[in-house]
């Protein structure tokens, strides 16, 4: 996730590029570009002027410099779909510099831009742009709004921006030389492919993990990975490059409907996540209404002015991404493992479209890169969700193996039963028979648990056998069974022990770590363990008889016996009454 991260600020700075400023001539609002600095953003006062009904033409702009007047470059213009946005420049370059440069607004869902500069016979030419527009009718295909200019010499030149949108707008005006200008785009799609293809191996992962689990919620998780993804290339304007590009209706319309969508769809999915319904009812109910009501809310830009349905959708979201916070709060309350990293997926957007909501109301400042911001914080998200998913994942598959090995395991100690603890001592005898393998066979008993239990508790006692268990653990393998075949008793098959001092040595170490005081427990309470051993390479005892003979040495030990560590001897053989007889005294 922290990899992610960077490569998702990386793609910010690259869509922000090298902001500075132009210098200024103290007489006259001329830009000056230089080389010395190839990329800017224009942080001077612009000449602007709203045309009202959109009647003018650039010929009668040109003309009518009167109504031009300056303004910071990035105030908010109240817009609508009827009138016209026009913008002056005047800019020259010193007399070494490139005379070839290049003029970005990074607003991808800008309705439309017009750029308008003057050949050598003083005619107009026109570049558009904007996703009204099928990407064909584009000057250069891209992103956002992409144009070049000329600048034969060091006389001043002047350029008029015909902008048109449906709602008010802030506009960015970035220049840079035409080779940085290509060095930054391609920048900013390697940037924007690294994302992309983070979120859709997440997609493929959550699909395969369909595969394998069969549960549908991580089918749905691979939806919602997947319409995040779809939703941040609408946001930075790669679908309108790739996908919408012989289709601007639809990709005008997409840059509004999507991120709508999204923020609803996460709502169902954090739903899916956090298991609110056990001890939040209400909320959990009202939590599905607000996702499926965020969802169903795009249906009004089919129904009203779409300025009005922006503002809408715009409070709709904000109100949606606070539920959702509110139940992030909720299920870490509740203690939630994931709760605390969902606050840190949650928290960031939160604050991120309240403050793209104080744009649109006119609030706050325009910034233009809290766009981009945004979509960094929701593909942050992604990966936190999709870890959410796993942890709970994980819990549920380690319920389905406890459900299956209940059959064959104890309830309090989770070692092997009597029975199935049985069978595998027939098999490992077996082979120890046929291929004289190596097989140590112990049965071990806590022979102070009856006075535990008297002097505190049954419960005191249970966690007395889980601590044996514990250390029991430490002395075995992996593969080793192991099985409860008593109140306190446990049978332990050992592969691969041939020596009886080397299973000496490992039930010194079970005897002493039981002398060590239980942690929690006053007063302090040790466990005596006595362990009965038989290597059963050595001694073939048959497989239905050996734990009785094992059990029958222990009872023959005493409590306080200084041996508690002994070995069933072989028994030895008789003579036979033939051979007796063959050979009198």
């Amino acid at each position: 996730m922290p990899s992610l991260l960077v490569r998702l600020l990386v793609i910010v700075w690259c869509l922000g590029g090298m902001s500075g400023h132009a210098a200024e001539s103290p007489s006259s609002n001329v830009l000056m570009l230089d080389d010395n600095t190839p990329s800017l953003q224009i942080g001077t006062g612009i000449d602007t002027w709203i045309d009202e009904g959109s009647h003018s033409t650039i010929e009668q702009v040109a003309a009518g410099v009167d109504h031009f007047t300056p303004q910071p470059a990035l105030t908010r213009n109240t817009l609508n779909k009827y009138d016209t946005m026009w913008i002056r420049l005047r800019v020259k370059r010193t007399p070494s510099s490139a005379k070839h440069w290049a003029l970005n607004l990074p607003l991808p869902f800008v309705d439309q831009v017009n750029f308008y500069s003057a050949d050598a016979k003083g005619q107009w030419k026109v570049q558009r742009a904007g996703d009204t527009l099928a990407q064909t009718d584009w000057h250069k295909p891209g992103l956002y709004p992409d144009f070049d200019f000329e600048l034969p010499d060091s006389a001043p030149q002047t350029f008029y921006l015909q902008v048109h949108n449906f709602k008010e707008l802030a506009v960015p005006i970035r220049l840079a030389t035409v080779r940085l200008r290509e060095t930054q785009r391609q920048q900013e799609f390697i940037g924007l492919g690294l994302m992309f293809g983070a979120l859709l191996s997440l997609t493929v992962l959550s699909m395969l993990r369909f595969l394998e689990h069969r549960k549908a919620i991580d089918c749905w998780a691979a939806l919602f990975a997947l319409l995040i993804a779809v939703t941040l290339a609408q946001i930075s304007g790669v679908l309108n490059a790739m996908l919408w590009t012989h289709v601007p209706e639809l990709a005008n319309s997409a840059s509004n409907v999507l991120p709508v969508i999204a923020v609803g769809s996460t709502l169902l999915f954090i739903r899916s996540v956090f298991v609110l319904h056990v001890n939040f009812h209400r909320y959990d109910r009202f939590l599905s209404f607000v996702g499926w009501g965020t969802i169903v809310s795009v249906l009004l830009f089919a129904m009203v002015d779409r300025f009005v349905a922006d503002r809408v959708c715009a409070a709709i979201m904000l109100f949606a991404t606070v539920i959702g916070t509110g139940a992030t709060v909720l299920s870490w309350h509740q203690g939630s493992a994931i709760g605390r990293w969902m606050m840190f997926a949650l928290l960031p957007q939160f604050f991120a479209l309240t403050y793209m909501l104080g744009e649109t109301v006119g609030l706050v400042p325009l910034l233009w890169q809290m766009r981009y911001v945004a979509s960094a914080c929701v593909a942050v998200a992604i990966p936190i969700l999709m870890y959410a998913l796993t942890q709970l994942t994980h819990d549920r598959k380690e319920l389905v193996v406890r459900a299956n090995h209940l059959p064959t395991q104890d309830a309090l100690t989770g070692l092997l039963t009597p029975e199935v603890f049985q069978t595998h001592l027939e098999v490992a005898v077996q082979r120890a028979i046929d291929d004289r393998e190596p097989l140590a066979l112990v049965l071990v008993r806590v022979t102070n648990h009856d006075h535990i239990r008297q002097s505190y508790s049954d419960t005191t006692a249970e966690q007395c056998l889980l601590r044996a268990v514990v250390k029991i653990q430490r002395i075995l393998r992996d593969v080793d069974p192991a099985g409860r075949v008593g109140t306190a008793q446990f049978g332990l098959l050992m592969e691969g022990v041939t020596t009886r001092k080397a299973l000496t040595e490992r039930m010194v170490k079970l005897v002493g770590s039981g002398l060590i005081p239980l942690p929690g427990l006053v007063p302090e309470v040790t466990l005596h363990f006595q362990a009965a051993c038989v290597l059963l390479h050595e001694n073939p005892v048959p497989s239905d008889r050996v734990l009785d003979d094992l059990r029958g040495l222990l009872a023959d030990m005493s409590p306080n016996t200084r041996r508690p560590i002994r070995f069933l001897e072989a028994v030895p053989t008789e003579t036979s009454a033939w051979e007796s007889s063959a050979n009198p005294a």
